[in-house]
């Protein structure tokens, strides 16, 4: 028998290639595989927490079977003329300055007529915000699932008829109708509302903003108008429901589940099919999978880091207050994990909830400081007088985890937080640079007799 010959350099030279190619082939198709069902298992994971995965989780279970305001909301956002809103802001920003900067008597009349103008144009749109303020919200469909450029369109609607609602506020005061004004502010803070079935980073910034929007409309109310008792109170008790406590950790959630149905694609069909929504419609926004094993494999692990710094965020989001500020600022990430683009913007929108929490609390207790002047004709000597007539509890200030404080000079008074810079500064709430920013709150200068 001849005997077999050895196999040349070359033959084994590419013998070896076919098994590394072989094995690293082996290797992706498993890495891919793991990959995939790692971020499946993130998935299951929170879902056996019992933590929304979808929108639909995030929606209170409300009695639906009386009136809704969805309709009425529906209707009078769809009559908004959109195409006004840079200039509505425009206009409303020169009417209140101008409220604080002049006397009533010495307003124009030819601003007063034009405002007066377009408030009657737009009054039976207007009445429909106010018949929508008087019933309860189940849900609202802001257009989220249909992509953000729908909901951004929608966004816009909800924005022009914030600022129109402002101005309506703002008039009012002006001509000292004010239970009138009291309730044109309500309807605009029950209007916000409709951004709260979808608080994604997008749409909990844009409340942010229309909340403080309206609480500059209540300060002018406290210093220009003399509402009734019964008013105040209903004003006070629709500023207090106007943001809840977990704010934060809604966001969060809301945000998770946005990313969760753009990412579907990148999970497993089965589990999928099991932990999202079937029969939604196919955002535009939603990711596709990379035609190569090596870059699917790193889009799903960039996913799974995405899920557990997540998951860490609204872990830190139920921590009492200061302490999300402080740990989303220092921009740790959870163990074994490194930091990311999540964690930094974090910390802007955990400030921005700190500040809006804040201004909202300083004005629910400039409201109870008022019932109390005007009932006892005279201001509290201490906040700790407000309770319990006038309020419940003393909210506490988002950046001290401590009640909010109170001052007063004989010519105003101030209902302030000690802001970012976490020291009480004796209540100067005035702008300064931002790396040395001093105490934030409400100054209302105390009416003068008629």
């Amino acid at each position: 028998m001849n005997k077999k010959q050895p196999l040349t350099w070359w033959r084994l030279a590419l013998l070896g290639m076919v098994l590394i190619a072989m094995a690293l082939l082996a290797f992706l198709i498993l890495a891919d595989y793991l990959a995939e069902r790692q971020l499946g298992n993130e998935i299951i994971k929170i879902s056996r927490a019992d933590e929304p995965v979808t929108f639909l989780d995030l929606q209170p279970d409300l009695d639906q079977s009386g009136a809704d305001a969805a309709a009425y909301y529906q209707e009078a956002l769809s009559s908004v003329p959109t195409s006004d809103l840079e200039n509505l802001k425009k206009v409303n920003t020169f009417y209140r300055k101008s409220i604080i900067a002049l006397p009533v008597n010495q307003f124009s009349g030819e601003i007063n007529e034009k405002v007066a103008q377009n408030i009657a144009e737009l009054q039976p749109v207007l009445e429909k915000f106010d018949k929508a303020a008087a019933l309860p919200l189940s849900r609202f469909d802001i257009g989220i699932e249909q992509g953000m450029q729908v909901g951004r369109t929608r966004l816009n609607s909800i924005q022009t008829a914030s600022f129109l609602l402002s101005l309506r506020s703002l008039h009012l005061i002006l001509q000292r109708r004010d239970d009138a004004a009291v309730d044109s502010l309500i309807t605009a803070l029950k209007l916000t509302r409709v951004l709260d079935s979808y608080p994604t980073t997008i749409l909990h910034t844009a409340k942010a903003i229309l909340v403080a929007n309206t609480c500059q409309d209540i300060l002018l109310l406290l210093e220009h108008t003399q509402p009734s008792e019964k008013s105040l109170a209903k004003l006070q008790n629709a500023l207090s429901q106007t943001i809840p406590a977990n704010m934060l950790e809604r966001m969060f959630f809301a945000e998770r589940a946005y990313q969760l149905e753009m990412a579907r694609n990148l999970l497993p069909a089965d589990i999928a099919s099991r932990f999202l929504q079937d029969k939604v419609p196919p955002l535009p926004e939603r990711l596709s999978l990379p035609s190569s094993r090596w870059g699917r494999i790193r889009v799903r692990q960039a996913s799974v880091r995405y899920l557990r710094n997540m998951a860490w965020l609204i872990a830190v989001a139920r921590r009492p207050w200061p302490q999300p500020l402080d740990a989303t600022a220092a921009n740790v990430p959870p163990p074994t994990e490194r930091s990311s683009g999540l964690l930094s913007s974090s910390a802007v929108f955990t400030q921005l909830t700190a500040e809006t929490l804040a201004f909202i609390r300083c004005s629910v207790l400039a409201i109870a400081v008022e019932r109390y002047q005007r009932r006892q004709d005279r201001l509290p000597a201490a906040l700790d007088d407000l309770c319990p007539a006038y309020i419940d509890a003393l909210p506490l200030d988002p950046y001290s985890g401590k009640e909010l404080l109170f001052t007063n000079d004989g010519q105003s008074y101030v209902v302030y937080s000690v802001g970012a810079n976490r020291t009480d500064d004796g209540g100067s709430i005035q702008k300064t640079d931002e790396n040395n920013p001093l105490d934030f709150g409400l100054r209302i200068r105390l009416q003068k007799p008629q």
